[in-house]
């Protein structure tokens, strides 16, 4: 027999929820004495059966159990088939040679009456099958009907669940495509927007240049500082400077009277390294620093991470 054929065929499912004929209840039976394999299968079937059970039991309220007690307690009677649902009623005595038969009612002890002369032998009808079965095979279908809604319901939420996941994995692309395109729409401005001629920094003999040198871990780093004291205009080109660590940002300060003024931050790495940038106006100016702040800048000097300093040549 073809194990893994006969477990998917379905035949397990109807008997762990009592829905075969005696004699493939009887087969499946057999079966399971007789392959492991399939044995767990019904286990593990009869296992889920109960937990869906466990998981969806509802308390039925009180008047729903009392008449069910009821029922059980007048089982096989006239008064017990009175209170089933009409669906679940036996059908009512028929009338044979002008006597009602009753097809419910459960007598202890029936002896066979020899018929009289001149009467019509009368068959005695088969008993009607027990109230009680009706009742079970009512729940196991009401319990299938539920198993097919669970599994229904757990493939549209998981349906749900995929689609939010899938939107949510869009939107996050979206917004890195939206960032990536504004940094290159700035370095892009950037590279299009020349200084004007009459002020070109590097043209222009009003502009005093200078380089900064970077020390210690900075060292070989070269920034070039141009400012205008006529109109306070200031431009950097970030000539030799690596990307700042994630976060940070490299800030230009004025050195006025051995303090730190605020000059802005600027761009670094080899997409700008030749490009001028536009800094804050500065009044006055010995020299520049440079510092590494925080990405955005700070208001005050970091003077523990501090780059690389020069004094303006006059």
């Amino acid at each position: 027999m073809d194990v893994q054929r006969y477990i998917s065929s379905g035949i397990l499912e109807s008997y762990v929820f009592g829905m075969l004929p005696e004699a493939e209840q009887g087969e499946v039976e057999t079966a399971v004495s007789q392959y492991p394999d399939v044995k767990a299968a019904v286990d593990s079937l009869q296992h889920d059966k109960e937990r869906f059970v466990q998981l969806y039991a509802i308390a039925p309220p009180n008047s729903i159990r009392e008449r069910l007690m009821e029922i059980i307690h007048h089982e096989n009677t006239q008064e017990g088939n009175d209170l089933l649902p009409d669906e679940l009623r036996a059908p009512a005595p028929v009338s044979l040679n002008g006597k009602a038969v009753p097809l419910l009612l459960n007598e202890k002890k029936k002896e066979k009456q020899q018929p009289r002369k001149g009467e019509t032998p009368v068959k005695q009808l088969p008993a009607a099958k027990s109230s009680n079965d009706r009742i079970w095979k009512y729940l196991t279908a009401a319990i299938v009907v539920l198993l097919l809604g669970s599994i229904f319901m757990n493939f549209f939420f998981f349906r749900k669940s995929t689609d939010y996941k899938s939107r949510y994995q869009s939107l996050i692309a979206t917004k890195e495509k939206l960032e990536a395109d504004k940094k290159q729409q700035s370095l892009t401005r950037l590279k299009e927007t020349p200084a004007p001629a009459e002020t070109d920094p590097l043209n222009n003999p009003d502009f005093k240049w200078t380089k900064l040198p970077g020390g210690g871990k900075y060292a070989g780093n070269i920034v070039a500082v141009g400012w205008n004291e006529k109109t306070q205009a200031v431009y950097l080109q970030a000539q030799l400077m690596p990307l700042p660590p994630a976060g940070r940002q490299f800030q230009l300060w004025a050195i006025v009277n051995r303090k730190l003024v605020d000059a802005g931050v600027f761009l670094t790495g080899g997409e700008v390294s030749r490009q001028l940038q536009q800094m804050k106006t500065v009044a006055a100016a010995q020299g520049f620093a440079i510092t590494l702040e925080k990405k955005g800048g700070s208001p005050e000097p970091s003077m523990d991470q501090v780059c690389m300093s020069a004094k303006l040549e006059r």
